[in-house]
């Protein structure tokens, strides 16, 4: 961790971008939960009986959201009629959609510009170190590497460690406000859901952890195989004069073939993800309503159908913000281990000659 906060150190002053990016993000994060929150009382719109003569009190805690946002919509309905109930909740859902984008967008524009002037810093101490460095650092070093090190690693660690603040932030806060709203929906079907999450989790982190690994490994074979090219280009004349092209073709065709082979083993997990996850997030909502459908029918729920569906909107989403935690914390490796390769860089001491006295 004391790498991390090195590298953070770039991006001061960063409560310049930290301030506005949590207001917005807390706004965001409020307004996109409602949007599924608001299914239920559209849907007890659409589809209630309003025959029954049933009477909605005003709950006398607000924080009971579903019953407040039922007993408006109730009052919306004695007063406009179905109809005009139907257009005030789809107006709120549109508004809240509105607003739930807008603060997102603010929020992404503040992380991008932290992003971009963590790197310009970086890639300034980078530089200015290196052509501080004496002489003989270049005669030990290869060019690729010191190249790979300025460009492909920097940009790791832009996207690696800097954007985990964006994920540190706000997906566990979107996380909270989505189980927060399932508990409030029904307790024993979301202490259900929490128990069946890790096992979908455990399976797709496994299939991102070896991805990130790979990554590195494909990061080590680009940089070998642009100094491989480098060295050609620059000593082609006396590879030609000892009769040693044979000899740099096979070499650098070795390591492009590892590339490849990287490339390609990567290409295949990246390709996997996407169906696993799917799978898996499938199998875990028809476990849901599974069980959820086995407490309504039995009566052990108060669920009502409007209910039961924004709930299961509602944990569809989960998944998204707990999977992207997971991701972080395997970027913050990668990120660690390229920022511990650029700080190389930044700590190298020029050398100092001592001159004497005349």
């Amino acid at each position: 961790m004391k790498t991390y906060f090195r590298l953070l150190s770039f991006a001061k002053p960063i409560e310049k971008f930290a301030i506005p990016y949590i207001i917005f993000t807390i706004f965001g994060v409020i307004f996109s939960t409602l949007n599924l929150a608001l299914l239920a009382p559209l849907l007890t719109t659409l589809f209630a009986n309003h025959t029954t003569g049933e009477v909605i009190t005003k709950p006398e805690n607000w924080l009971d959201l579903f019953k407040t946002f039922n007993y408006y919509t109730y009052q919306a309905n004695l007063r406009y009629g179905a109809y005009g109930a139907l257009k005030f909740v789809c107006l709120t859902i549109v508004i809240s959609v509105l607003l739930g984008n807008i603060f997102r967008y603010l929020s992404q524009r503040i992380m991008e510009s932290l992003k971009i002037h963590t790197l310009l810093n970086l890639r300034k101490a980078v530089f200015n170190n290196v052509m501080d460095l004496h002489l003989g650092y270049f005669n030990n070093e290869r060019k690729g590497d010191i190249i790979s090190k300025i460009s492909a690693d920097v940009q790791v660690v832009q996207f690696s460690v800097t954007g985990t603040l964006q994920v540190i932030f706000k997906e566990p806060l979107q996380l909270i406000a989505y189980i927060v709203f399932l508990f409030i929906i029904s307790v024993k079907l979301t202490l259900f859901s929490i128990l069946i999450i890790p096992v979908s989790a455990f399976v797709i982190s496994r299939i991102v952890k070896r991805l990130k690994a790979q990554a590195a490994e494909s990061q080590k074979s680009y940089g070998n195989m642009i100094s491989n090219l480098d060295e050609a280009l620059t000593g082609v004349k006396i590879i030609k004069a000892f009769n040693a092209v044979d000899f740099i073709k096979d070499k650098f065709n070795g390591e492009n073939v590892r590339y490849s082979r990287i490339a390609r083993s990567m290409a295949k997990r990246q390709q996997l993800a996407s169906p696993v996850s799917e799978f898996m997030g499938v199998a875990m909502v028809s476990a849901i309503v599974l069980y959820g459908g086995s407490l309504i029918i039995s009566k052990q729920s108060d669920l009502d159908a409007a209910s039961f569906i924004a709930y299961i909107a509602m944990f569809s989403q989960v998944m998204r913000p707990a999977k992207a935690i997971s991701d972080s914390f395997s970027n913050i490796h990668s990120g660690i281990a390229a920022g511990e390769r650029v700080l190389q860089l930044i700590d190298e001491k020029p050398l100092i000659v001592d001159v004497p006295n005349a």
